[in-house]
């Protein structure tokens, strides 16, 4: 889990899957390879949420290290 939290670019690495994933959601949202339900947006939402607690993990990190 260590690899994990090491930043790159400012960001840790689960940040950035994070928001692979997201932008992968919303490609195939765009080119309807799946629906754009309920379910989609809740998803959409629930990844949007851990992206920012991701991120506000990491800039609480990066304030404890200095």
């Amino acid at each position: 889990m260590n690899v994990f939290g090491k930043l790159f670019a400012s960001q840790s690495i689960i940040s950035w899957i994070l928001q692979i994933i997201f932008i992968g959601l919303a490609w195939k949202v765009a080119d309807h390879t799946i629906p754009n339900n309920l379910i989609t947006i809740i998803g959409g939402t629930v990844l949007m949420l851990l992206i920012y607690v991701s991120l506000a993990h990491d800039s609480q990190k990066k304030i404890s290290d200095k």
